[in-house]
């Protein structure tokens, strides 16, 4: 695996130089589409034009905001759209970085819950195309991801999850290719364990929707463990309420790791089907900025070290740079 210092990533504007990213929501959705809402007759499908505007409106408002980046880590089965984003940054002029990677045993499109339960080379099948997709693009602008997603549910033993924790070990390895995690506010510190042991450095980690959790000696088993952390999910008050998290979050600032958070929401600025009301779809990006940013500098946290967690971390977890 390559430790050289990295200073250009792959987005659906193309490549771009780290230094272009700016303030960065590392965990937000253009557009969620669960496996099969094509079925459902319904539901009228929206048509690209439809969603490009939806999302050209979202992110005029985060350039408003100062925001000049997010990354959309949506997984391959769950509705990662690359046209679409090659679309609206191109409208915007905003840089939109992706994944590739297929999601957990629970919510996986049922064709990869039979490939990777019956074929036998079914770890190398996924790693490969994780591979092509990162050095070769996708579409006919041959647009690359710029992380892997790598997806676990509430089973610490799920075998299927082992086989795409070994696909993306691969593919890390291969490419370079940083590994950004979707837990359920559980088995992140497991995880971590298991990439390092396998030889991916922590600090190529992000692991996902740690303030799901209260716990908040689960949040320092990670951060003491190397990797980054996400508390990736304010406002989405239906999964854990702010206060909650603003705790943590604010725990972890006292305590010394800034250098280690990563902060979003996980908005869903539209979708395919209706898997949810879209009246209760998450769609405020700038939830973070408005709402939660006073609330911790009233609890004494300076504004440099806020604006670090959205340009300086995002940053070093791009450039492979180390913590200290």
């Amino acid at each position: 695996m390559i430790e050289e210092r990295i200073t250009h990533i792959e987005s659906a504007n193309g490549r771009i130089s780290l230094d272009q990213l700016g303030a960065t929501l590392m965990h937000e959705h253009l557009v969620m589409a669960f496996a099969g809402w094509e079925g459902d007759s319904l539901v009228p499908t929206k048509k690209k034009a439809e969603l490009v505007s939806i999302c050209v409106d979202k992110i005029a408002e985060l350039q408003d905001g100062g925001f000049s980046s997010l990354l959309d880590p949506c997984p391959i089965d769950i509705g990662r759209d690359v046209e679409l984003y090659g679309e609206v940054a191109a409208r915007t002029g905003f840089n939109i970085l992706f994944a590739t990677g297929i999601y957990n045993e629970h919510f996986s499109a049922a064709y990869w819950r039979f490939k990777l339960g019956f074929a036998s080379d079914a770890v190398e099948h996924l790693a490969e195309m994780y591979i092509r997709e990162i050095t070769e693009g996708l579409g006919g602008a041959k647009l690359k991801p710029a992380v892997i997603k790598l997806a676990i549910g509430l089973d610490p033993n799920s075998a299927y999850e082992e086989k795409l924790i070994q696909a993306a070990v691969i593919a890390c390895k291969e490419t370079n290719t940083p590994i950004l995690t979707h837990t359920d506010g559980v088995g992140g510190d497991i995880l971590i364990n298991k990439l390092v042991a396998r030889g991916i450095p922590a600090h190529r980690v992000i692991i996902g929707h740690c303030c799901g959790s209260p716990d908040k000696d689960y949040h320092r088993r990670i951060v003491e463990g190397g990797a980054y952390i996400g508390f990736d999910r304010f406002g989405l008050e239906m999964l854990q309420s702010d206060d909650v998290r603003i705790e943590g979050l604010h725990q972890l600032l006292k305590d010394g790791y800034a250098r280690q958070v990563v902060v979003s929401h996980d908005c869903a600025f539209c979708q395919q089907g209706r898997a949810v009301p879209d009246s209760a779809l998450h769609t405020d990006a700038m939830h973070f900025s408005r709402t939660i940013v006073p609330r911790l500098r009233g609890m004494g946290i300076d504004q440099n070290t806020l604006d670090s967690l959205l340009t300086d971390n995002p940053y070093r977890y791009f450039s492979g740079e180390e913590f200290y």
